[in-house]
């Protein structure tokens, strides 16, 4: 396989891990799909898995995943700490290895006609496969979120790419589209007030006048009744994970407190660990091919070829 895409659906449904489970053996059941990671949040009540292969399996198993999760879930009973819009919250087709954005983009409108089709669902293009200027922002097609979606389909302005503009209360909509790689961790810090975390989180989003691609939301930790923000960042080779996280520690320590921890969300880039190592340590002229593990793949790869 040449060319990589993953995709990164988030579900709403981070708590019954039976069900996680059981989805996760379907998705593995479909051929040529390699399920990479599967990450449950209980706090979020939300799970985020990605898989690759090709186009083929990757819509196969897409396909598993709304059918099973909107069996599963019923949006009128579900609470969680994050915004989201239905059982099958977002959908992103991400290019990695040899692929480019225009290629994920044909992907993911095909992929939103079939699952409009399949499911009778409203379905929302966004970020790089966006119809609309203001639909290129998952911030704005989440603006109300669930609670307010029955509202918002009436408003013509927010009449669904694909599928009904009907109001399923079971379901909800869906969002699919192309985007670039994302990185997503969420700091966690020692107080339990939530207004610190609020404040952090309106400080540091980009919509704020913050950090460049950057959003956050606030939170709370349940088992340890602490404040928590949730950052993503949809380019993090303009903006280091450490430089959103040095604004963090910066800000907060206006508020009295301090990021305990740092849980990063999904798969992470290992240049990103990299060069935050290199922040921290000080480190200059630094080449990559002075990593162990990257010189040695690189002479077995040279004497492949020449074999």
């Amino acid at each position: 396989m040449s060319k990589i895409i993953s995709v990164v659906p988030n579900i709403s449904e981070g708590l019954d891990q039976q069900f996680i489970s059981a989805l996760v053996e379907k998705l593995k059941g479909v051929k040529d799909l390699l399920v990479l990671d599967v990450s449950c949040d209980s706090v979020r009540n939300r799970t985020v898995f990605s898989f690759t292969g090709p186009q083929e399996a990757i819509f196969a198993g897409g396909l598993i995943l709304y059918r099973e999760t909107l069996k599963q879930v019923d949006m009128r009973k579900h609470k969680g700490q994050y915004p989201r819009l239905g059982a099958v919250d977002v959908f992103p087709f991400v290019p990695l290895k040899d692929a480019t954005i225009e290629e994920t983009v044909a992907m993911a409108v095909e992929f939103a006609q079939k699952v409009a089709a399949e499911f009778n669902l409203p379905v929302y293009l966004f970020s790089e496969a966006a119809r609309f200027p203001m639909r290129r922002y998952i911030e704005n097609i989440r603006e109300g979120e669930y609670e307010g979606l029955e509202q918002k389909l009436k408003d013509p302005r927010w009449k669904p790419d694909f599928g009904p503009d009907t109001f399923n209360p079971a379901s909800g909509a869906t969002i699919i589209g192309a985007r670039h790689p994302l990185l997503s961790f969420t700091a966690f810090l020692d107080t339990g007030d939530i207004t610190v975390a609020r404040g952090l989180s309106e400080i540091i989003k980009h919509a704020n006048g913050g950090l460049s691609h950057v959003n956050a939301y606030a939170g709370m930790d349940s088992e340890n009744n602490l404040a928590e923000i949730t950052v993503t960042n949809s380019n993090y080779r303009a903006m280091p994970m450490y430089r959103v996280l040095e604004m963090l520690r910066s800000e907060a320590r206006r508020y009295g407190a301090t990021v305990r921890k740092v849980e990063m969300i999904g798969l992470i880039p290992e240049n990103v660990f990299i060069e935050s190592a290199l922040y921290y340590m000080g480190i200059q002229e630094f080449s990559f091919d002075k990593i162990l593990e990257r010189k040695i793949q690189t002479h077995l790869d040279e004497t492949k070829q020449s074999n």
